[in-house]
């Protein structure tokens, strides 16, 4: 009786460890639960050899979920021959085809928490308001995207009949870095609406200031999302044209949030003509206003107001505003004041003071590689990966040693991150390179390597 067992569930794990080759079978099966369970293993699989099959599957199936399946699949093979599939794709039927499609287009580049890009999004609440172009759900800087999925992408946003499928364009060509587009992306905020707190949100993320005359008329637009929208898109964008414009809407402002999100913008651009503003403001009630008006006055660099903050940040009790005012110190010539933000960096407010580590010279961070907590060296590390130049990797090698693998995988990509900018200082951009096929992840890839992980909605009911 134990040998029939044993012979049975033998025969039922060979059942269930379908070769590759049974599972592109089964792309052709008559049956709708085999063809999208073969196209859902094949992905998984990432095998080359699944690519044309599934390719072929996307471009014909009758059934949209298997065509949905199949786009997810090749998302995750990332084979450069089934980009035409794909973008053909994009101008599928079925709309959670399409978004499929988009999804695994930005695949064949980053993977790491990518869904937000099809997900529902509703009201003011969704806005991140410290979002960084520097967050993990878009492409480091020096990647170059293959212009034709740019483009792709670009014509959905543009002319998709579904407002949905339009916002996840938006969306993925913030993820994929598509500075080159910002002009038509800027034209879509006329006449469109429904589109431009997703275009705005897009171009915080892209970084670039091109997009500054598409967003300065929307300052003080009616509508609070695209109004607060468009606020901290000029500040992080550093507009210095918005200035004019943001000292007005700070005057006359339609609530007190709007006036705090004007003073943050105009703290982050520094420009001279809101030293008035800022001066006003380092005493006012309101903890954020003195926190941003000496954010304000250290970008101004005037060394003149060094007595005045000394002082006022002897009486503050907000630590935020503390350490605002040692940001200002450190900027205006008291290079001791670094210590109080290094300090922080463990404190209840380490996201303010490793924005301020941005911001630092880099040859000044150098002695806090070697001490403090692993927290405090971590944000010092990946401060240098963004800002640091040549001479910094000599200062984070050491770290490559170091028995924290935390550490050692933050310098590492510090590292990587520094030699590719300087790679990129002097060697031109290919016109065109076309996305490279990954193999099956493994934990040491880092973190682009993981499964995507999708929840589109299944689409109307079809024969087979």
């Amino acid at each position: 009786m134990r040998g029939i067992l044993l012979l049975l569930v033998s025969l039922h794990g060979s059942a269930l460890a379908q070769t590759t080759e049974e599972l592109i079978a089964n792309l052709r099966s008559p049956i709708v639960k085999t063809r999208l369970e073969a196209a859902r293993k094949l992905g998984e699989r990432r095998q080359r050899e699944a690519a044309e099959p599934l390719a072929h599957v996307l471009r014909t199936d009758a059934r949209a979920d298997v065509r949905r399946e199949a786009a997810r699949a090749l998302g995750l093979i990332k084979d450069e021959t089934t980009v035409p599939a794909l973008l053909a794709a994009l101008s599928d039927a079925h709309r959670e085809v399409r978004l499929a499609a988009i999804l695994a287009l930005v695949s064949f580049y980053i993977e790491t928490n990518i869904e937000f890009i099809t997900a529902e999004r509703r009201g003011w609440q969704v806005l991140n308001p410290f979002l960084s172009t520097h967050e993990a759900t878009i492409v480091e800087p020096e990647t170059n995207v293959d212009e034709r999925i740019i483009q792709g992408l670009l014509r959905v946003a543009q002319s998709d009949g579904d407002l949905g499928v339009r916002h996840a364009a938006i969306r993925a060509l913030g993820v994929l870095r598509a500075t080159t587009v910002v002009p038509q992306l800027g034209r879509l905020f006329v006449g469109h609406s429904a589109l431009r707190v997703e275009l705005l949100k897009t171009f915080m993320k892209l970084g670039d200031p091109r997009a500054g005359p598409y967003l300065i008329p929307f300052l003080n637009d009616s509508n609070a999302d695209v109004r607060k929208s468009a606020l901290i898109a000029v500040g992080l964008l550093r507009i210095a044209e918005a200035v004019p414009k943001l000292i007005e809407v700070f005057e006359r402002p339609r609530d007190e949030e709007t006036a705090r999100l004007a003073l943050e913008a105009l703290a982050r651009i520094g420009d001279r003509a809101a030293e008035k503003i800022f001066l006003q403001n380092l005493e006012h009630p309101l903890a954020e206003r003195r926190r941003f008006a000496a954010e304000g006055l250290a970008r101004l660099g005037d060394t003149t107001y060094v007595e005045r903050i000394s002082r006022l940040r002897l009486q503050e009790r907000d630590r935020r505003v503390q350490l605002a005012h040692a940001f200002a110190l450190y900027r205006l010539g008291r290079r001791e004041f670094l210590e109080a933000i290094f300090q922080e960096l463990d404190g209840r407010h380490h996201a303010q003071a490793a924005s301020y580590l941005l911001e630092v010279e880099p040859e000044n961070l150098y002695p806090f590689l070697q001490r403090g907590s692993l927290r405090a060296r971590q944000a010092v590390v990946e401060a240098l990966g963004r800002i640091g130049s040549r001479e910094a990797i000599e200062y984070l090698k050491p770290l490559l040693r170091a028995e924290d693998p935390v550490l050692v995988n933050a310098a590492n990509l510090a590292i990587q991150r520094i030699e590719r900018r300087e790679r990129a200082k002097s060697v031109p951009p290919e016109p065109r390179t076309r996305p490279r096929r990954v193999g099956k992840p493994t934990e040491a890839d880092g973190e682009d390597a993981f499964r995507v992980r999708t929840s589109l909605g299944r689409g109307s009911r079809e024969s087979r």
